[in-house]
C-alpha cells in the first residue's frame, strides 16, 4: 500500500486537474441558440378598445400617383404608383427651401438679378437689384410660390442657378430619394425634373422637422415692402387645405401643364403627424386629400412597445470570465397598424441569442423584436447593446478560467458527499 498509495493519489490529482479542465472549458458558451418571449404593447389596455372586427375599405383615389405617410416613422398607410415618375411642379420648393434653409441664414441680405426677376409666371414682382432677406424671400417661395424668389435664392446660396440644382440634387441622394431629379429651383415643366409621391414624402417629412419651414407652410399670408410703390407686396397663400381641413400642418400646392394639380399636404392630430402626396390629382385634389388624412386618422392607430434605451433582454457574452449585455430598444419601438389588423400587433416575440462572443460593440445588433409575422404590414425592430464589451486581459482570463476548474471540482464534491 505504501507503494502504490502516493501514485494513487497523483493518479486521482491527475484526473481531478485534467477532468476539471477539459469540464470547465467543455461549459464555455456556444453561438447558435436563442430563446424568446412574448411582449405585449405598452398601451395595450387603449388599443384592446380599439380592435375592429370587420374589414376596412381603402379609398379610392383618382390622383395618377400618391402616398400617405406618418411623418415621425415614415411607415407608409396607402399608395398608389408611389414609385412612378412624374413632374412635380412647385411641390419642388420643399426641396428649394430646406436647402435654402441649411445654407443660408435668415437675416442674409440677396440681391435680385436680372435672370430672378423675369423669371415667369407665379412671382413675387421682384426688380432687378432690389435687396431682400432670405426670410422674406423664403416666404415669398412657399407663400406665394414665387419662382422669381427661387432663382434668388439660388444664386445667393450657389451662386448659380445650375450650382443650387446641383446641390438639390446632393440633398435628395442623402434622403435616399432615389427617383428624383431636379433641372430648375421652381418647378416649371422642363425635361428631366422629376420625383415620385415616394420620394416627395421622404423629403416633405425631413423638411417639417425644421421649424422655421414648418412656419412657412402654415402662414395664411405675408408682405414684403416694395420701393417705389404706396402699398407692400402682399404674398397670399393658396393651400385651400389650410383652410379646408382642421388639422392640417402645410405643405405646399402645385401646378403646370405637365405636372396636373399636386399637393403635398400634412396634418396632425392627436399626437400624430401624417404627410400626404398627390401627384396629377385632377379638380379633386384637396378632396382627395381630405380622404386620406381622414383614412390615415380613422382606420390607423400606434402600437407602442418600447421605448429608444428600454432594456427588453439580456445576452450573455464571452468566457472566462462570461459577461451580460443588455438588449435595449435602439429607437423608439412603435408602428402605425390598421384596426382591421390589430389584433395580431398587440404581442411581440422578443428573441435573443443565448450567447455570443467577445468582442460586442455599443450599437451592435443582439435581438429581433417582430410583431404581426406572416400578416399584411408585418414589423420588425433591432435591439442593440447600449455598451462595449471586450475581453480582459489574459492574466485576468486565466484566473477566471481557473475559477470555473475550481467550481467544478466543487459540484463534485457536492455529489460525492452529499450534505457539503
Amino acid at each position: 500500500m505504501r507503494r502504490f498509495l502516493p501514485r494513487l493519489l497523483i493518479l486521482v490529482l491527475s484526473v481531478l486537474v485534467v477532468g476539471g479542465f477539459i469540464n470547465a472549458w467543455a461549459e464555455r458558451g456556444r453561438g447558435g441558440k436563442s430563446r424568446s418571449f412574448e411582449l405585449p404593447a405598452s398601451n395595450l389596455e387603449d388599443l384592446s378598445q380599439q380592435v375592429v372586427c370587420e374589414s376596412i375599405n381603402e379609398p379610392e383615389i383618382t390622383a395618377k400617383a400618391g402616398i400617405l405617410i406618418e411623418a415621425g416613422s415614415g411607415e407608409t398607410l396607402w399608395e398608389k404608383n408611389a414609385d412612378l415618375e412624374l413632374p412635380m411642379a412647385s411641390t419642388t420648393k420643399i426641396m428649394t427651401a430646406v436647402v435654402t434653409l441649411e445654407n443660408a441664414s435668415l437675416e442674409e441680405r440677396v440681391t435680385v438679378s436680372e435672370r430672378a426677376s423675369s423669371t415667369g409666371e407665379s412671382s413675387a414682382w421682384l426688380e432687378e437689384g432690389e435687396v431682400l432677406t432670405v426670410d422674406q424671400l423664403l416666404h415669398a417661395l412657399m407663400v406665394q410660390s414665387a419662382n422669381d424668389s427661387a432663382v434668388a435664392l439660388a444664386e445667393h446660396v450657389a451662386g448659380s442657378v445650375e450650382a443650387f440644382v446641383e446641390m438639390m440634387n446632393e440633398k435628395a441622394s442623402v434622403l435616399g430619394a432615389e427617383h428624383t431629379r431636379f433641372a430648375n429651383p421652381h418647378g416649371l415643366d422642363q425635361k428631366g425634373h422629376y420625383t415620385t409621391a415616394r420620394d416627395l414624402a421622404r423629403i416633405a417629412a425631413y423638411a417639417m422637422r425644421n421649424p422655421v419651414f414648418r412656419e412657412l407652410v402654415v402662414s395664411d399670408g405675408y408682405q414684403i415692402p416694395w420701393p417705389g410703390h404706396p402699398y407692400n407686396r402682399v404674398m397670399v397663400n393658396h393651400n385651400k387645405f389650410l383652410k379646408l381641413y382642421p388639422y392640417a400642418t402645410g405643405i405646399k400646392t402645385g401646378y403646370t401643364e405637365g405636372a396636373g394639380k399636386c399637393l403635398v399636404a400634412s396634418a396632425d392630430k392627436d399626437g400624430r403627424e401624417l404627410i400626404s402626396v398627390i401627384l396629377d390629382g385632377g379638380e379633386s385634389y384637396w378632396e382627395q386629400t381630405v380622404r386620406l388624412m381622414e383614412y390615415g386618422f380613422r382606420d390607423f392607430t400606434r402600437v407602442e412597445f418600447a421605448y429608444a434605451g428600454q432594456p427588453l433582454s439580456e445576452v450573455e457574452v464571452g468566457d472566462f470570465p462570461r459577461k451580460k449585455v443588455e438588449a435595449v430598444a435602439r429607437e423608439d419601438i412603435a408602428f402605425t397598424v390598421r384596426k382591421d389588423r390589430l389584433e395580431r400587433f398587440l404581442t411581440a416575440e422578443v428573441s435573443c441569442p443565448e450567447w455570443i462572443s467577445y468582442p460586442v460593440e455599443e450599437g451592435q445588433e443582439v435581438g429581433r423584436l417582430r410583431v404581426g409575422e406572416d400578416n399584411p404590414g408585418q414589423r420588425t425592430a433591432v435591439l442593440v447593446s447600449p455598451e462595449d464589451c471586450r475581453p480582459p486581459n489574459l492574466l485576468v482570463r486565466f484566473f477566471a478560467f481557473l475559477w470555473a476548474v475550481v467550481k467544478v471540482w466543487w459540484r463534485w464534491l457536492k455529489w460525492m458527499i452529499p450534505g457539503v
